[in-house]
């Protein structure tokens, strides 16, 4: 859980994340690109998503593809892997600020059945995860060959784009599969 809370802070958890700097600040294609998992009783997703112009599909698609890549196989820098940690310690530690959130960590710890000093330690079993952490959990839950893409747009001209990915299928504004 910690190796995969900081590596999903590396690639899509904020402004300053990988997406977000690829998509919006390099390439321009979104205001935003943004990952998130979750883990509870049961495994959970991992999602990664943009609202991108139809124009800009296929270099959005390819771009993300080449995060997951990164991720996976490049070990993330020193600094940067430093600098993630640290963000999701600062994190971490304002949200006790909150009556709300502090109820709810003492019920996630029961329903867990988390040790009594699970949120005491949380910030440094955070700061110990290391690049190798990072990319175990990358190469272990990011699969390139299980990834499912939704899209949203234009069918015709979107459809042979993510074609290149994988297997199709259209819906229309109902959701019934498209003839």
């Amino acid at each position: 859980y910690f190796a995969m809370n900081v590596m999903n802070q590396v690639l899509g958890a904020g402004p300053s994340a990988r997406l977000f700097n690829n998509l919006r600040e390099d390439k321009g294609y979104t205001y935003g690109a943004y990952s998130r998992f979750s883990a509870g009783m049961l495994p959970g997703a991992w999602q990664a998503s943009s609202e991108v112009r139809t124009d800009v599909t296929e270099g959005a698609m390819r771009e993300f593809f080449n995060e997951l890549r990164r991720i996976r196989e490049e070990k993330v820098p020193a600094g940067e892997l430093e600098e993630k940690k640290r963000t999701v310690v600062a994190s971490f530690a304002l949200s006790l600020e909150s009556p709300a959130t502090l109820l709810n960590y003492a019920i996630q710890r029961k329903d867990y059945n988390l040790p009594e000093d699970y949120w005491d330690t949380y910030p440094a079993k955070i700061s110990a995860v290391t690049a190798d952490d990072v990319q175990r959990v990358a190469r272990k839950y990011l699969t390139l060959d299980n990834i499912q893409v939704v899209a949203v747009g234009d069918a015709v001209r979107i459809k042979p784009i993510l074609e290149k990915y994988g297997k199709v299928a259209v819906y229309d504004v109902d959701g019934k599969l498209a003839q």
